[in-house]
């Protein structure tokens, strides 16, 4: 009985070193092993994204735990412009693989993305290109810094940095300022010239506040108390 209670010890913390000890590490090489990863893998390899990405969706409508599956995915949705999709992938992946050592690679990704998303907004952010390509030497530093430190074999992932340009855009348009709009309230006994000289210091400019509401008057002596009347710049 002693014996059989130290298997089932042994059996069960051995389960938990190598889910938990081995961590990241151990859930990769898991990973690995699905037919669906390799078959898009394959694909993505062969440059057919579109093939590549229904097959990794494939294998994550499976298994949503392929944490390898949303990296790999978010880069080619990345490739594809589909970048809500690709941050959506980025994060799951931070999700299923919090103590992963590329979590701060991965989390350059999703700025990178959002960035590009930005940019690609027709009233974009001032200053979004030059915060992009910034962004990517970090990137490209924290791939580099990641490379160094992993001394065991690692899975086949690719992090390349996205290349694409964001989508050409027409410059943003100025946005003219527009004067603003001032009113006068006629009071009891006014005339289109008495507003004129409250107004403007001159009695001949009756004429221009009357052409600014013909809307609301039909002749120069139609203008009553109570109404509201635009005054032209």
């Amino acid at each position: 009985m002693k014996s059989i209670l130290r298997m089932a010890v042994g059996l069960a913390l051995a389960g938990w070193v190598a889910g938990c000890g081995e961590g990241v590490s151990f859930q990769d090489r898991r990973d690995e092993r699905d037919p669906f990863l390799q078959r898009a893998r394959e694909r993505r390899n062969a440059e057919d994204l579109d093939g590549a990405i229904k097959l990794y969706n494939e294998a994550l409508d499976r298994k949503p735990q392929l944490a390898s599956a949303h990296l790999e995915v978010g880069l080619l949705y990345v490739k594809k412009e589909d970048y809500l999709r690709a941050i959506y992938h980025y994060q799951r992946n931070i999700e299923l693989r919090p103590a992963a050592q590329k979590r701060d690679l991965v989390e350059g990704l999703i700025r990178e993305a959002r960035l590009y998303y930005a940019a690609a907004l027709p009233n974009r952010p001032p200053g979004a290109i030059e915060e992009i390509a910034l962004l990517k030497k970090e990137i490209a530093t924290l791939r580099a810094q990641l490379e160094g430190t992993n001394a065991a074999p690692k899975a086949s992932v690719v992090l390349p940095v996205s290349n694409a340009a964001p989508r050409s855009l027409a410059p943003p348009q100025p946005v003219v300022a527009q004067p603003a709009v001032r009113t006068h309230l006629v009071q009891p006994g006014e005339t289109l010239a008495a507003i004129a000289v409250k107004e403007y210091k001159s009695r001949s400019k009756w004429r221009k506040i009357f052409e600014a509401n013909r809307d609301a008057l039909t002749s120069p002596e139609s203008v009553r108390a109570g109404q509201t009347l635009v005054l032209p710049p």
